[in-house]
């Protein structure tokens, strides 16, 4: 389903995200719509969706557009409403602290008593200028949000700080000796602008991570034209361009090698730390480190079609998406305020009527609406998503669905795939047997190599590259046939080759000497693939070739099973060939000759009984599993389908890295329920504290600003400890 982004400015709370929700699902066409806090972004999901309806919808919820993934709507009411947005910007709110300091301080000050000629009428005037000075921004957003029947944070701040500055002015034009609260209001005000400004650098430290990536590739690429080396703005490069790369600098396109060797530090997009070799023809990527030689390179890929523009899209999708549990934290949140302010109204009218001690009862009242803002509430769930899906980023894992986090928990079974994911997925020699003294393993490798240079078949190509890693000299091949399921024919020095399976070549009368096959089951256990080769029509040798077993499997799985999780393969393969690859990786349990369409029941089945399950896989006959299983993770290198249905992309292959995704879901998760709970219990404590009158509406103030800080702080001590 097509999805619009829009970027929103004036949101400052859960209860602003809820509003934005509400009015974005109201418009036509829209099947859903899910606004992240942190960000500041709106991802709205429908068909036929007209962007100038959107953007009049945000507006009628009192927020603004700043900016979408399309032009927007000239005619839209929204372009030309930017009062909120105007005014109430937190990159300035360390400024306004700043510069209101010595007033706060003086206003105080005078409220204790400090003796100046006329003090209650210069607390005033102060007092006056505090509320222009600070107070703006939130009553500017009050006022605004009352003409769309919207309360907020911004609401209960005008609200406390407003009530305070009225009462006193009210005494003051009494000349009566009721205590002023000018301190008071003035107070609240500043610590909750300075508690802004703090949290306001605490979220752009959690959302660093994109700003990361982005910053990877250079901003500039050494482009060669008629043989002059220019320098272009990357995004000025066109596809086609040939790109020089000097040892040391950062590759800035994704493109092909068309000159030189090297070798290429990958680890910040893949995750993997070992460097990768390339040349002629191989495919090098924007962000990564040209570490050896010099390289030149086709550019393939510009912009957002690189991977690392990928992978940046990615993780902001992750990010604007929202888990769960954050779902039902913002609907909470959406009746949270106006339950508030009767909470407040509740309180004022028990000390007044029933204690008859209006002054106490103003000051709880006040205390109630500063102390119950639902900042916190609001920032626990996305900003410890944010750090989670930034840290998994920079580790080459993209979390595409931050309600699979939820799930590493209870994870129970974890389901690998063996074809490319426990394995290579290429095929190898694992081994070669004469039949006969005159053709020894070399010689055989040798004429095999030399049929087999002409062919496309990966069998074919694995003996040759096989042969030339051991620096075998291939003789010409001449008369070269190939025979879909017959094997390949050629002359060599004046010999008929074949190579092919054994009931092939027998089929085209292949002499088979006796005991042949013996000495196949004798010599090639474990080969997956084994081809005959045959000389003049006489079977003379073997070459058993089979799909190894990734470096680092072994280690993968074992760190799997410290987590808690019983390992499962699910392959296609023969039984003979699942329980070779199963005792070399010490795995629980196999699943064997298991056709495509099977693999998503073997999920389903596996789930019967509360169990949960991870599905790990690269291939297209893997999606529906990994779309099924709880946790789904696609290995890189995979198919676009396979990344498609995973909850979860590793860019790179090194399965090492889906301990490392399960460690890093549930260490995401403690954030999140941490962050809940404290937001949870501040408020369930404090309210109450506020309403009897045992907390001041400074304390409320200061508690209040330090709420959302701490919660922020919360998730950034995931990035800060996080060390695997």
């Amino acid at each position: 389903m097509p999805r619009t982004t829009l970027q929103i400015d004036g949101m400052h709370c859960a209860s602003c995200v809820s509003r934005v929700e509400k009015a974005l699902r109201s418009v036509e066409g829209v099947a859903d719509a899910s606004v992240n806090l942190t960000t500041n972004r709106a991802e709205v999901d429908g068909q036929g969706l007209v962007l100038g309806d959107l953007i009049d919808a945000v507006t009628r919820a009192g927020f603004q557009v700043s900016g979408t993934d399309a032009k927007p709507n000239p005619d839209s009411t929204g372009s030309k409403d930017r009062s909120i947005a105007r005014w109430f910007d937190r990159r300035f709110a360390l400024r306004r602290a700043v510069l209101a300091l010595p007033l706060v301080v003086a206003v105080m000050a005078l409220g204790m008593g400090a003796e100046v000629p006329g003090s209650a009428w210069v607390q005033s005037a102060l007092a006056t200028l505090l509320m222009v000075v600070l107070g703006t921004p939130f009553f500017f957003s009050a006022v605004g949000g009352l003409r769309y029947r919207r309360v907020d944070m911004d609401t209960l701040i005008a609200l406390g700080s407003g009530v305070a500055y009225a009462v006193s002015v009210v005494e003051l034009l009494r000349s009566s000796e009721s205590p002023l609260h000018f301190g008071t209001a003035g107070a609240i005000l500043w610590f909750i602008t300075l508690g802004q400004a703090l949290e306001h650098k605490a979220r752009r430290s959690a959302a660093s991570a994109i700003d990361g990536l982005r910053r990877l590739a250079p901003e500039h690429a050494t482009v060669i034209r008629r043989g002059q080396e220019v320098k272009m703005p990357i995004g000025e490069v066109p596809v086609g361009s040939v790109v020089l790369i000097r040892p040391g600098g950062r590759i800035p396109l994704d493109g092909l090698v068309k000159q030189g060797q090297s070798a290429i530090d990958q680890a910040m997009i893949t995750g993997e730390p070992e460097p990768v070799e390339v040349g002629i023809d191989d495919r090098v990527f924007a962000g990564t480190i040209n570490q050896t030689g010099a390289l030149r390179i086709t550019v393939a890929a510009t912009g957002a079609q690189t991977l690392l523009g990928q992978i940046v899209e990615m993780v902001e999708q992750a990010q604007g998406n929202k888990a769960g549990i954050q779902r039902l934290a913002d609907k909470v949140a959406g009746v949270f305020v106006p339950a508030v302010i009767v909470i407040a109204l509740a309180t004022l009218l028990g000390w007044g009527l029933f204690a008859s001690d209006w002054t106490r009862g103003i000051n709880a009242a006040i205390a109630v609406l500063i102390i119950a803002c639902p900042c916190a509430l609001g920032l626990a769930v996305p900003t410890a998503i944010l750090v989670g899906t930034g840290i998994g980023a920079r580790r080459g894992i993209l979390i595409k669905d931050p309600a699979a986090l939820e799930r590493s928990h209870g994870l129970t079974h974890i389901l690998l795939d063996k074809t490319g994911t426990l394995t290579t997925g290429r095929p190898t020699v694992t081994a070669i047997v004469s039949a006969k003294d005159e053709y020894q393993s070399d010689e055989l490798l040798r004429l095999a190599a030399a049929v087999e240079q002409d062919s496309e078949h990966p069998l074919g190509k694995s003996i040759v590259a096989y042969a030339k890693a051991r620096s075998v000299e291939i003789p010409l091949a001449t008369r070269f046939t190939s025979q879909s399921g017959a094997g390949v024919t050629a002359s060599i020095e004046g010999r008929v080759v074949k190579v092919g399976r054994l009931s092939a070549l027998a089929e085209q009368g292949v002499d088979v000497p006796e005991g042949f096959e013996a000495l196949r089951d004798q010599h090639l256990r474990g080969s997956r693939t084994l081809v005959v080769i045959a000389v003049d029509n006489q079977a003379v040798g073997l070459i058993g070739l089979a799909d190894q077993v990734r470096p680092e499997a072994a280690e993968a799985v074992a760190a799997l099973k410290k987590l808690g999780l019983r390992t499962i393969m699910m392959t296609g393969d023969s039984q003979f060939a699942a329980d070779h690859v199963a005792r070399e990786l010490s795995i629980d349990r196999t699943y064997a000759e298991v056709k495509p369409a099977d693999k998503r029941q073997k999920v389903l089945d596996l789930q019967v009984g509360n169990k949960s399950v991870v599905m790990v896989g690269d291939g297209i006959n893997d999606a529906p599993a990994l779309a099924e299983a709880d946790l789904g993770i696609a290995i890189g290198g995979g198919t676009d389908i396979a990344r498609d249905a995973g909850h979860v992309v590793m860019v790179g292959s090194d399965l090492r890295l889906l301990a490392t995704t399960i460690r890093l879901g549930r260490a995401t998760t403690r954030r999140i329920v941490a962050g809940l709970l404290w937001a949870s219990i501040y408020n369930l404590c404090l309210i109450p504290l506020a309403a009897t009158g045992l907390m001041p509406p400074m304390a409320a103030a200061i508690a209040m600003s330090l709420s959302s800080v701490s919660v922020v702080v919360n998730a950034l001590w995931l990035r800060w400890t996080w060390r695997s």
